[in-house]
């Protein structure tokens, strides 16, 4: 079983896009080829019902502490085998500290990582492209390109399309 963790932007502003993105990817691969599901246990940090308290900033949450926050999301990258990181932020103009900080250790730790970004300014950085193992502008396109089937099946010799 291969664990993929989904990284990107959260804010309360525009949650049902920080959910939305993920719940496709998770999906497409759930209803796997007639329904089978795709074995990927997901890692995704808007998974449980605390995310229906994140702030409107999408930066604290009530019941959690900023530090209970960096420890879990540090976890989720250590010990996932692929990184998908969408760099999009929906409009909003905070930026996204915490996902840049998932790429990072990703990188130190030498996971796999695919970045989703439209944003020239990242896809032409030296650090973001140096981070990246694949770049797409859109979570359709990672899914049209199988890029998460590469690495699944390179990562378990698995025979899976």
């Amino acid at each position: 079983m291969m664990k993929v963790y989904l990284s990107g932007y959260i804010s309360g502003k525009v949650l049902d896009k920080c959910v939305g993105w993920r719940k496709q990817i998770i999906e497409h691969y759930d209803h796997w080829k007639g329904g089978a599901k795709y074995p990927i246990e997901w890692i995704d940090p808007l998974n449980g019902a605390e995310y229906e308290k994140i702030s409107s900033d999408g930066l604290t949450n009530e019941s959690i502490t900023n530090n209970a926050i960096v420890y879990r999301d540090y976890y989720s990258v250590k010990i996932s085998d692929l990184i998908i990181a969408n760099l999009t932020t929906f409009g909003e103009q905070r930026p996204l500290v915490g996902t840049l900080c998932e790429l990072a250790w990703g990188w130190e730790q030498k996971k796999p990582i695919i970045i989703i970004t439209d944003d020239y300014t990242f896809a032409n950085h030296p650090f973001i492209v140096s981070f990246s193992s694949f770049f797409v502008k859109s979570v359709e396109e990672l899914l049209d390109r199988k890029l998460i089937n590469y690495f699944f099946k390179g990562m378990n010799s698995a025979s899976l399309i």
